[in-house]
């Protein structure tokens, strides 16, 4: 473990896309489907080393073949869809999903379809190390399909914990710190993502984002620019307001306005990026596009989000 290197990517590029994803996985095949002028790829990534903590998001669908990975990787899907073929299960992952990645001694292809993804790496022999008296290793132990509500928010919240601790700039930590922060993410991964006694089967769980959900998400995500509310949302789904605010509360944890405004971070945080020095950009002007009239508002949002504020962001531009 070592003291904490971010990066930020962004290329429109899908041969500069499928460079990074060889630099930070492994070397692959990357293929977009549609119009590559409207390509837009982003990876962030904070290293300790043992452990790394991504997100990603890639727009359109893009296929990418790619070789074993070589190391733990867990995911949560925050927008889009991901499909995994790695020779042991051929899986279609939605938001709120929570699950291990790619056999990671396993080639994997695997389709991206507008998705935003975080990321999670651990190496092998952290796992090993917390688990060495178990036959087969716990890797023969990992369970691919996605994880239980509860176990997907205790594992958000340890990654959530984290990032915030390590994403803090000019903080220096010690080995004893890093040290424990790797046990602790081999730890909690190995009580997430591996059956102990009395878990229910993987295939139990296959209403982790039901019908109603997924329509909201795919409503929202295609409409952000549109002055919606809690009603409009319900109709698109085809339910009542109550039984849409219950489903995002269940499997999401979270409110469809609270996904909306996450939305449009997203959106905020993207032109941002892609501000080039002296067009005009600013702050408030792209802040009141996308529905944000009150400046402190959206900086504790975007802060809270990202970990820098607005200006921050188009400042690194």
């Amino acid at each position: 473990m070592h003291e904490p290197r971010v990066t930020d990517f962004a290329t429109t590029d899908p041969e500069q896309a499928r460079a990074l994803i060889a630099e930070a996985y492994r070397d692959n095949r990357l293929r977009v489907r549609g119009t590559v002028e409207n390509y837009r790829f982003e990876h962030n990534r904070c290293d300790l080393g043992d452990v790394h903590f991504d997100f990603l998001h890639n727009t359109l669908t893009t296929e990418v073949v790619v070789q074993p990975l070589g190391r733990v990787v867990l995911l949560r899907v925050l927008g889009g869809e991901l499909e995994i073929d790695d020779g042991v299960s051929d899986r279609r992952l939605g938001p709120g999903d929570v699950f291990v990645g790619p056999h990671p001694g396993h080639g994997y292809r695997t389709g991206m379809h507008g998705a935003r993804l975080q990321v999670t790496g651990i190496d092998l022999t952290l796992l090993t190390e917390m688990d060495p008296a178990r036959d087969g290793g716990a890797v023969e132990r990992l369970r691919y399909e996605p994880v239980c509500l509860e176990k997907a928010r205790r594992w958000q919240r340890t990654v959530d914990y984290l990032t915030g601790l390590f994403s803090e700039p000019g903080v220096e930590h010690g080995p004893l710190v890093l040290g424990a922060a790797g046990r602790l993410m081999a730890a909690v991964a190995l009580d997430t993502f591996t059956a102990g006694e009395g878990d229910a089967h993987p295939s139990d769980r296959r209403d982790a984002v039901p019908d109603t959900v997924r329509r909201g998400i795919a409503f929202l995500e295609a409409n952000p620019d549109l002055d919606l509310g809690v009603a409009d949302v319900a109709r698109a789904c085809w339910v009542s307001v109550r039984a849409l605010q219950l489903a995002f509360r269940r499997h999401l944890d979270t409110t469809p306005m609270a996904y909306l405004r996450r939305v449009r971070l997203d959106r905020i945080r993207a032109e941002l990026r892609a501000a080039v020095p002296g067009d005009g950009t600013t702050v408030t002007g792209i802040a009141a596009k996308w529905g944000f009239l009150d400046g402190s508002r959206l900086s504790a949002h975007y802060r809270a989000t990202f970990g820098e504020s607005p200006s921050q962001t188009l400042h690194k531009c």
